[in-house]
């Protein structure tokens, strides 16, 4: 197979996309404005590989008026299918993830396990009524006892307020960037090429496939020290705008990608925050901080581990494409605190925010775009990374014309 594709953003969707495509035996060209992979969306993302539960999440986050009446009207569309693939696609996915792992060596301090708090009798009972109908669509889920969950978790706080928790089966927690570095030298050894600070203005379609349009665009100033780049990612390109010919591109570039996609897509901007700290080691105290995944719904949080490090998220905050906002860290702190209280050495945190698209039914974009050549692989925010492997083999698969998978027809643009 000889077909050439470019492929638009090197975050966690863009690098994965390049390899399965380059391994089904196409030619990839990945195009980034950053400086190296995983630099915007995907470095400081939540770190959880979670399967997809309808229902679950709080739809109470911060949100304009205009998206919330979008999303008022996608309920009332339904979405059966939509669900139903959705939770086929991240039961894939995890599958994937594993795959990649073991096949291709990769170690992105993943840790295995997750579990989501049930604080109260109130969310217990929500959390039953729904247990069914999760495990019809094929849900590994099983609700656990709060003593169960302390036994899987022997750092949480003994005092914090716990009713029961859901036990997800193959869900866990990665470093998503360190996936995305390493999974890039193996698309690399397959020919897959990386162009950094890159920006793509404009794709144009024509009888013979379609015509790229890139510019190189380093920055003004040297990286400091601080933000030094990998070897190869800012190697010189000519200057201006360059013209190159594709057969097919796949926009991996969020909110940017309705600019070339030439048409009006309703995204809106889902904001998340995040803390990094180093886990505290103290001698005859070894249950410090939590083992894996942990999610608390009540308090829009998650905490999960990764090798020595913990890595606390929330805050989602839905905003119009361009704004933007002050996350409030202090909430993260205080909710690491509450379950695992002294876990991390607050003097050496890390803190960042992610800002990824959101369509209004808060599904990913997967699939033909509705021109032709141009395809969309815009991942669902919130709920970590586990959906990102097996979007990229499905969306290669489809482009190769071979049978799916699974089948996302329902996650496609056209719904919207």
């Amino acid at each position: 197979m000889s077909r050439s594709i470019a492929v638009v953003g090197a975050g966690l969707a863009g690098v994965t996309t390049a390899y399965e495509l380059a391994a089904l035996g196409f030619q990839v060209q990945v195009f980034e404005r950053g400086g190296s992979v995983a630099e915007q969306a995907s470095f400081a993302s939540s770190a959880l590989l979670s399967p997809f539960l309808p229902g679950l999440a709080d739809a109470s986050a911060p949100a304009p008026l205009g998206f919330r009446l979008r999303r008022w009207r996608a309920g009332r569309k339904g979405g059966d299918d939509a669900v139903s693939q959705l939770a086929a696609l991240s039961r894939l996915s995890l599958a994937r993830t594993t795959e990649l792992r073991h096949e291709l060596g990769l170690d992105d301090e993943a840790s295995d396990g997750l579990l989501i708090a049930l604080a109260d009798a109130k969310r217990t009972a929500a959390a039953e009524a729904l247990l069914e109908g999760w495990q019809a669509l094929g849900l590994q889920v099983e609700l656990i006892e709060a003593g169960e969950a302390r036994l899987r978790e022997p750092g949480l706080n003994a005092d914090a307020p716990l009713s029961a928790a859901l036990a997800l089966a193959h869900g866990g927690a990665g470093n998503a960037r360190l996936f995305a570095q390493q999974l890039r030298l193996q698309a690399q050894r397959l020919g897959a090429g990386f162009r950094f600070h890159t920006t793509v203005r404009a794709i144009a379609a024509d009888g013979a496939g379609l015509m790229l349009r890139h510019e190189y665009t380093p920055p003004a100033e040297a990286p400091t020290r601080s933000a030094e780049r990998e070897a190869g990612d800012t190697l010189p390109q000519p200057l201006g705008p360059q013209d190159e010919r594709f057969d097919a591109a796949v926009l991996c570039n969020g909110l940017d990608a309705p600019t070339l996609l030439g048409e009006r897509l309703p995204l809106s901007a889902q904001h998340e925050a995040s803390v990094t700290a180093p886990l505290r080691l103290v001698e005859g105290y070894p249950d410090l901080g939590p083992k894996a995944g942990w999610v608390d719904p009540s308090r829009d949080l998650s905490v999960a581990r990764a090798g020595q490090r913990v890595r606390v998220s929330g805050g989602l905050t839905v905003t119009d494409a361009r704004a933007r906002v002050n996350p409030d860290y202090e909430a993260l702190h205080r909710g690491l605190q509450h379950w695992f209280p002294g876990s991390v050495l607050h003097q050496q945190v890390q803190q960042g925010q992610a800002r990824r698209a959101m369509s209004a039914d808060g599904l990913p974009l997967l699939g033909a775009s509705g021109r032709p050549g141009l395809w969309l692989n815009l991942s669902l925010g919130g709920q970590g990374w586990g959906l990102t492997c097996g979007s990229a083999q499905v969306l290669a698969q489809l482009i190769a014309g071979q049978a799916p998978a699974v089948d996302i027809a329902a996650l496609g643009p056209q719904r919207l």
